[in-house]
């Protein structure tokens, strides 16, 4: 039978990371009373247990997830660990550890106490993905494209595949500036890169801020004014996209 341990767990804020406080708790019989990456400045009472990254024990717990849980189960993990909620591993482990009991059924368990959060953090996660593929503005600036994005949620390595994909013979940067990422795509190749601070984009030309103008004005002009309906757009497109969207963040 687990205990719930007066312990915080330590990692290193990598998935790989997140997987070996899983395989401790397994072992160790206890569920933490958080678990925190090193970066987390929240201070605790309680004794802190440095979880190491093995990547042995990571490749165990992730083979695990398809075969204990189903096949959802992996795909549910990884997306609701991209999300920007504070106490997101606590809530997966539990997620896991109930998982480990009762088998694939626990993804059809979505009223459980410890199945609804998880549920509902990749919901968010896969949500403000799909949004991002129609609001991202990228500038053309000669050699390169570049975009900016403030998400809630850490959405690059989802919205890899659709923009690499729609732009195949063109290089960009997509700087997500909540985190501090960007997603590269040079000569057909993807990476990503932690940055201290935003990329240094030159200014943009005179035809890309032609073009900028004219996208305005084609945005202004297919508005119908007596069916302008402010609450209804802000909910298609929250307010928090606008300052990356060149039709709107005037509007601000």
């Amino acid at each position: 039978m687990d205990r719930e341990a007066d312990v915080v767990y330590r990692y290193d804020g990598s998935f790989e990371g997140f997987l070996c406080c899983v395989f401790e708790s397994v072992y160790a019989h206890e569920i933490p009373f958080a678990i925190l990456p090193h970066s987390s400045p929240m201070a605790t009472l309680f004794p802190e247990k440095l979880i190491e990254t093995d990547p042995q024990k990571a490749r165990r717990v992730d083979a695990s997830l398809p075969k204990k849980l189903g096949k959802g189960a992996h795909s549910c993990v990884a997306h609701a660990f991209l999300s920007g909620s504070e106490d997101k591993e606590l809530l997966i482990l539990r997620f896991l550890r109930l998982g480990y009991r009762v088998g694939p059924g626990v993804m059809f368990m979505a009223g459980h106490k410890d199945v609804a959060p998880v549920l509902a953090l990749e919901k968010a996660v896969c949500g403000e993905a799909h949004l991002l593929t129609g609001f991202v503005r990228f500038q053309d600036y000669g050699d390169f494209l570049g975009g900016t994005i403030t998400p809630k949620h850490y959405v690059l390595p989802l919205l890899r595949l659709h923009f690499c994909q729609r732009l195949p013979g063109e290089d960009f940067i997509l700087y997500d500036a909540t985190h501090g990422a960007a997603l590269l795509w040079q000569k057909g190749k993807a990476s990503y890169a932690q940055l201290d601070e935003a990329p240094p984009f030159p200014e943009i030309s005179r035809e890309e801020a032609a073009y900028q103008e004219l996208w305005k004005r084609f945005y202004k002009t297919i508005a119908i004014a007596a069916r302008e309906n402010p609450a209804l757009r802000r909910s298609l497109c929250p307010k928090r996209y606008w300052v990356n969207m060149t039709e709107l963040k005037e509007e601000l």
